[in-house]
């Protein structure tokens, strides 16, 4: 449904008024000069707003709107989506549940209809992706505020595992010498996969190096 609907997306805002056919013929003719989607040339001539496009696109497509300003968002939740891949797309995830025996995983973003993202998401993440809108600056500032609050204990936990890889599961002490873990010790291989969960989280490897390191 979604594809089908995605395709005929300047006709639908033309039939409901909120375009006029000029209008539509110049911002395909801007997004042929410029790139991008359809909604964002219409969004840069200023022929209609971003929020009154994601009203309607999630009134046609049945998709939930959300306000990040207004909502919290569980890190177990955000750390579905490396950091890198969040900022590259300007999305990110919003709630997370099983059903079915299947992982879903609501994503805010401000295109829906961009299909290969969501091809792109699901095999990042794992979890069949349900598209949540919201407009791109909310998203931008949801972005710094949930990475920020994840980014200090994320880094002292790389810093722990490297710690652990290089001096065999003793870590430097701020005095300079060193301590040892808690008893039992993890091997070398479970630190080593910690150090690559981490490093893939942070987005500093992707899917195809993560295989060949495992």
């Amino acid at each position: 449904m979604l594809r089908t609907k995605t395709m005929k997306l300047g006709e639908m805002l033309k039939e409901a008024g909120l375009i006029d056919d000029f209008q539509l013929k110049s911002a395909l003719s801007y997004q042929r000069n410029c790139g991008g989607r359809l909604g964002t040339a219409l969004i840069a001539l200023k022929y209609i707003s971003e929020e009154t496009l994601l009203d309607f696109l999630a009134e046609q497509l049945k998709l939930t709107r959300v306000d990040l300003s207004q909502r919290r968002l569980a890190e177990e939740v955000v750390r579905c989506l490396p950091e890198a891949k969040a900022r590259r797309h300007n999305v990110i995830p919003v709630a997370r549940k099983e059903h079915g025996g299947a992982v879903y995983l609501l994503v805010a973003m401000s295109d829906p209809t961009n299909l290969s993202l969501m091809d792109e998401l699901q095999t990042a993440t794992g979890c069949r992706i349900r598209p949540a809108l919201d407009t791109e600056q909310s998203i931008r500032e949801a972005i710094d505020k949930a990475y920020s609050n994840l980014s200090d204990e994320d880094e002292g936990s790389l810093v722990d595992a490297l710690d652990q890889i290089l001096l065999g599961g003793a870590s430097a002490s701020p005095g300079g010498g060193s301590r040892r873990s808690p008893s039992p010790k993890p091997s070398q291989d479970d630190r080593l996969q910690r150090l690559i969960d981490l490093l893939a989280r942070k987005g500093l490897l992707n899917d195809e190096e993560v295989k060949l390191l495992r």
